[in-house]
Formats: C-alpha cells, structure tokens, sequence
C-alpha cells in the first residue's frame, strides 16, 4: 500500500500521496478522504494525489459555517496556494464545491469530473423534498447510527457490497450529530446554475444508472457547460467506492484524454 502522507492547512486536513500533476479529490456529503484510497493508491504512480477532509468532515475542523461556498473557500486558499493547476474530482457534495473553484479560482483549475453532481440544490420536486426531509427524520428521530444503517442500504445495496456497507457505516458514525444536520441544512437553495457558461475547462460528467438524480434531469442542470462531456456507467450515489476499478478505468480514460 502506498504510504500517504497527512498534513494540515488552515484547519483542513488532507492526505498526499505520488509526484506529477496535481489531481484533487473531494468527498460527498458525510465522508471523508478515506474514501478515497482506492484512487490513491491507483493514480498516485504518475500524479501528485490530495485527498482532503472538507471542513465538518474526518480530521478537518468542526467550526461552521457549512455553506458550499464557505467549504469551497476553505479549498481555495489550499489551491491558490499550490505551484500548478489540478484536475478536481468531485463526488456529489464534493461536486458542488469542485464547481465552486472552477469559478473562484479558474486559473488554478485544470478540469472537473463531477461524479452524480448537482449544479443546483433547489429540493423542486416532490420526491427530492421527500427523500431531503426523510434523511432529516431519521438524524432527527434516530440519531447517526441507524442513519448510517439506512444509508449504507441506500448506497451500497445487495450482498456483494456487504463489506463496503460495513466500513461506510463504521466511518460514518464518526460524524457528529449537530455538525452534519448543520451541513445538510446549509445545502437547500445553492446554485450555480446561472454561472455554468463561465466554466471554460473540460468538465466530465458522471451520472451512474441508478443515483438520486435522473440521467434528463442531470443534462438539464448541466446543459450551459461549454466544454461538457457525460458517461453513464451501471452503479448507484457512491461509485467511486461501490466499484473503485470500474471508476478508476474511466477516471484513467478521462484524464488521458485531455
């Protein structure tokens, strides 16, 4: 196993591993970089590898505000401050946030692949109101272990996915209480939407057949991309982690593209 090495700045924590270009990777919602070892220790052969903790996550500070904004400013200041341009990968929350640099700081930012991102959390449907406010109801009602219960059945389903549901569940119950409902209460109303046409760099598109949001209502958010591509491959929310070889193919097959 390649040997990462953890450093801090500024409050956040991040995980390093490799030389080359600088390739970023940024968690969803509730995780941490541990989630993302996988891509470690595959990419970090012919790239500079940081995985990091945004803040309210694993070893990165707990103070908020926990608006997408302020989590991206947090990763601004750690980037402006890097010699060159990364790649960003970001999954879901981590999406968001990767969009956010791409706008605050577009000369530090070399491309995006936003795996089942969102350009905008607006809560319009019926069903994405009730999916939001279950999640709610169950960190409300029952606290973060039967949360991570249910959310591990959610993300990972099926007998073959048991261990990685075991180690999701043990790493989320590591979360506190108050700062993830603070986290998850500070995502209804973001958007970039509107700014999407000042996105110049290559951005990857990852939607998975079975995620949260449908394949149409993914190239609506995301349709004023200029530089735009989508892959649709078989997996649910987290895929990065549910199938890290498949991910990684075609995280390897982005990246030499451009």
């Amino acid at each position: 196993m390649r040997r990462n090495q953890v450093m801090k700045f500024n409050g956040l924590a991040l995980r390093s591993a490799g030389e080359g270009p600088l390739l970023l990777l940024l968690h969803g919602l509730g995780s941490s970089s541990l989630d993302w070892q996988a891509q470690i220790e595959r990419f970090s052969e012919h790239y500079r590898v940081v995985a990091l903790d945004l803040r309210g996550h694993g070893q990165s500070m707990q103070e908020g505000p926990f608006d997408v904004a302020t989590l991206a400013a947090d990763v601004v200041n750690w980037l402006d401050e890097q010699p060159e341009p990364a790649w960003v990968v970001g999954l879901s929350l981590g999406a968001m946030v990767a969009l956010e640099l791409a706008l605050q700081l577009p000369h530090k930012v070399q491309g995006l692949v936003l795996v089942n991102g969102f350009s905008e959390f607006l809560l319009e449907s019926p069903k994405e109101q009730e999916r939001y406010a279950q999640r709610l109801k169950w960190l409300r009602w029952f606290g973060m272990r039967p949360l991570a219960w249910w959310l591990g059945r959610e993300l990972f389903p099926g007998p073959d996915l048991a261990q990685v549901r075991h180690t999701f569940r043990l790493r989320f119950v590591r979360n506190k209480k108050k700062t993830y409902k603070a986290l998850l209460e500070a995502l209804p109303g973001w958007s970039v939407r509107a700014r999407l046409g000042a996105i110049w760099q290559p951005v990857a598109i990852i939607s998975t057949s079975h995620d949260y949001l449908p394949l149409a209502k993914r190239v609506e958010q995301f349709a004023a991309l200029p530089n735009a591509t989508i892959h649709t491959p078989n997996g649910h929310h987290a895929w990065p982690a549910e199938d890290p070889s498949g991910f990684n193919h075609l995280l390897h097959r982005i990246l030499e593209t451009h």
